[in-house]
């Protein structure tokens, strides 16, 4: 897709000291721009993290300018709940508004479900060791971790 740019999210739940967002963002040949890890000491269950790390990415394309993205993610009931606008009183619901919210400051943003193995390089953003509370940005140079997985992507892709 010719000018989007995609941002794969992914989650970190770890009992006892938090969760964490992974987030990396490519351009339209799959080259990364930019990944971001956030880590909070709130214990979340794994669905609201999901969310969140969505959030994140949002928040970060929208700092940077970017106007059309699509947003990956593993976690199906999350690209559902956004596909379908989903809206309730749930502590869920009201991050799926807000993220709906954050939207309206793009000119396009698709929805995406994929597998874990497709998302191995925000997988591992969101398990980035040492775990600092905060966040953490990344140019083209990911750490060791996700700087792997993102060249065996690109390899993948040529």
């Amino acid at each position: 897709m010719g000018g989007y740019v995609k941002i794969n999210v992914d989650a970190g739940v770890k009992e006892g000291e938090g969760v964490s967002s992974g987030v990396v963002c490519r351009d339209d040949r799959g080259v990364v721009m930019w990944g971001l890890t956030v880590v909070r000491e709130e214990e979340w269950d794994p669905k609201f993290a999901e969310a969140m790390a969505v959030h994140d990415g949002l928040e970060e394309a929208k700092t940077r300018g970017i106007q059309q993205v699509v947003v990956e993610s593993d976690c199906l009931q999350v690209i559902d709940a956004l596909k379908d606008k989903r809206s309730g009183r749930s502590s869920f619901s009201l991050l799926v508004d807000d993220i709906l919210l954050l939207c309206n400051s793009f000119q396009s943003v698709v929805w995406s479900h994929t597998s874990r193995i497709n998302n191995s390089v925000a997988h591992a953003l969101a398990h980035v060791v040492p775990r600092t509370v905060g966040k953490t940005m990344w140019s083209a140079m990911l750490p060791p971790c996700a700087n792997s997985a993102a060249d065996y992507d690109l390899s993948l892709m040529n």
